[in-house]
């Protein structure tokens, strides 16, 4: 049984073997833990550290840890090796990830001196072609495949010939004399067949397949949406180029969450707490710059009822209130609709259903809080009237947040902006302006029954 540990603290005992320069006892501790743990270690090592330990793994424990690391992370320790001790340790890896590290060098010719280096290299070099975020950037070369006339105990010989990783079997594809993709055969329904039955009559005619140029994050949706294992990759002619894997989607899904908060946050998919001060600088000042315009705007609607707040200063008390509650509800219905957008579950045509939805929720909610805030408003200060202004000003602003809510993420879809990019700006500005325009107006209009309260 594998034990549990604290990176922290395992970063901290290898650097301690380190700086004691027992380089053999710190050797032996990475290759003591599991080969992710190891990869977080290595990552938290100081680069002089790294270098050292990579030098002293062998090519296969070192394609294991690097395999579990992102992109960035898997360069910082490439770049202690030599051409042929990294082309070593290349081949060592799966090909979709090592055609991940060989994209992250921007010398054309050192990837081709470690292209021709590699003894696996003719698997790697077709997936460089493809886009790093497509199907065709994140698959695996194709595995062998079966031939619809072949019979079960044929198929049997062939797999113990050409598989020889059990992490290599998920699915059993079979191809026409072309190359096309004809079918599909499930491990456990070829088990169960006749040795004399052929694999045309077992398999499945009806796969799922994505283009190789499709977003990784389709991928995603069409693994989880069928529960698969793998996912076939197809050229436009329909032969297989390659195959998706469910441990692949799973480092997809983990990457598109991470984009989608931070882009919902208006910062950089770079961001982080690691980042240098000026590259957070430039992450988060175009938008903050951006945010600051936009309440330039709610305060100019506030300065239209500087009479009204001036006559009745309590106002100014209760107007957060207002626009905050609105921005919060407008923020719930964004995110929701960001989300189903993301997933697939929700589509533009879908705009009027969720629309409906949204508005009949915000009816009820507002309802609810306008009356709450009423109240309270009227017991803190004792006004009947000024109960009812903040009560009906809640209440239709959060019928605009559910609006804008749905509203903004759809058309921002429809014109090819993400809407998890700039739908957090535009809804809390419309809840911020509506909101103070409901409430000051309402007060403007019950102004004689204010101050006389």
């Amino acid at each position: 049984m594998m034990n549990l540990i604290n990176i922290d603290d395992a970063a901290a005992r290898a650097a301690a073997l380190l700086q004691a320069d027992d380089l053999d006892a710190a050797t032996a501790y990475l290759r003591s833990l599991h080969p992710s743990d190891g990869a977080e270690v290595l990552a938290k090592l100081e680069p002089p550290q790294q270098a050292a330990l990579a030098g002293r793994l062998e090519p296969s424990e070192l394609a294991d840890m690097l395999e579990q690391l992102d992109e960035e992370q898997m360069m910082e320790v490439a770049e202690h090796l030599d051409v042929e001790a990294l082309a070593d340790v290349l081949d060592e890896m799966e090909p979709d990830m090592a055609a991940d590290l060989l994209g992250e060098i921007q010398d054309p010719a050192v990837v081709d001196e470690l292209l021709a280096e590699m003894e696996e290299g003719h698997e790697v070099q077709p997936l460089l072609k493809h886009e790093e975020d497509s199907a065709g950037g994140i698959m695996n070369s194709a595995p062998p495949c079966l031939r619809r006339r072949m019979t079960v105990a044929e198929a049997f010989r062939f797999i113990k010939e050409n598989f020889h990783d059990v992490g290599e079997l998920f699915y059993l594809y079979v191809l026409n004399r072309n190359g096309v993709l004809i079918g599909v055969v499930n491990l456990r329904a070829l088990l169960l067949a006749e040795p004399e039955q052929t694999i045309e009559e077992i398999m499945n005619p009806e796969v799922f397949a994505v283009q190789a140029g499709a977003d990784q994050e389709e991928v995603a949706q069409v693994l989880a949406r069928y529960d698969l294992l793998a996912l076939p990759v197809v050229d436009e002619g329909h032969h297989l180029v390659g195959v998706v894997t469910i441990d692949d989607v799973v480092d997809v899904i983990e990457e598109e969450a991470t984009e989608d908060i931070y882009r919902l946050a208006q910062v950089g998919e770079e961001a982080g707490m690691h980042t240098s001060v000026m590259q957070a600088i430039r992450n988060r000042l175009p938008w903050l710059t951006v945010n600051l315009g936009t309440a330039f705007l709610a305060s100019w609607v506030v300065s239209q009822f500087e009479s009204t707040i001036a006559q009745v200063a309590v106002l100014a008390a209760f107007m957060p209130i207002v626009a905050g509650e609105g921005g919060n509800a407008g923020t719930q219905t964004m995110t929701i609709v960001v989300r189903s957008l993301a997933l697939g579950e929700l589509a533009l045509r879908d705009t009027f259903s969720a629309l409906w939805h949204e508005v009949r929720t915000a009816f009820l909610s507002g309802l609810v809080l306008g009356i709450l805030v009423g109240v309270i408003a009227y017991w803190w200060q004792g006004s009947p009237v000024l109960g009812l202004v903040i009560a009906l000003a809640m209440w239709g602003n959060l019928l605009v947040a559910a609006t804008v809510g749905v509203l903004v993420p759809m058309i921002l879809k429809l014109v090819k902006v993400d809407p998890a990019l700039a739908s957090g700006i535009f809804v809390t500005t419309f809840t911020d302006v509506c909101g103070f325009s409901l409430f000051l107006g309402l007060a403007t209009y019950f102004l004689a029954a204010l101050k006389g309260a």
